[in-house]
């Protein structure tokens, strides 16, 4: 009977221990950490919350057509340490941003720093 009372508890712990892979972040394995690419142009988004910031750029790389790049960072808590604002940017600023490149050829990049309106520069606090 006392081996009852603990089935509930093991069959709680063996959901949890066979669902917590699922929870597992991506991390930056999608962008190509060998290569640096500067794009530049206008914000179109920037939104500085968890899990990931993201910033949308139209712009491209000169001499490239302009395309909306997808920029992404790491969480708000760990941005704002390092300087960055909610007010840092917002649609219409004409910005430069320096990242990796994501591996498929998509307009994405990882964050690496940006050059804002005013000429300050900010970085991500991973690099």
């Amino acid at each position: 009977m006392k081996s009852v009372r603990w089935l509930p508890l093991l069959a709680a712990a063996s959901i949890l221990l066979l669902t917590t892979p699922l929870l597992a972040h991506h991390g930056a394995a999608d962008y190509d950490r060998d290569q640096l690419l500067t794009i530049k142009g206008t914000v179109v988004d920037y939104e500085l919350i968890n899990p990931h910031t993201v910033i949308v750029v139209r712009g491209g790389p000169e001499g490239k057509d302009p395309t909306e790049w997808r920029v992404e960072s790491v969480s708000l808590n760990m941005m704002v340490r390092v300087g960055w604002k909610r007010d840092s940017l917002k649609p219409g600023d004409v910005v430069s941003v320096t990242g990796h490149p994501g591996k498929g050829g998509k307009p994405v990049m990882l964050l690496v720093k940006a050059v804002l309106p005013d000429g300050h520069e900010l970085s991500a606090p991973y690099e």
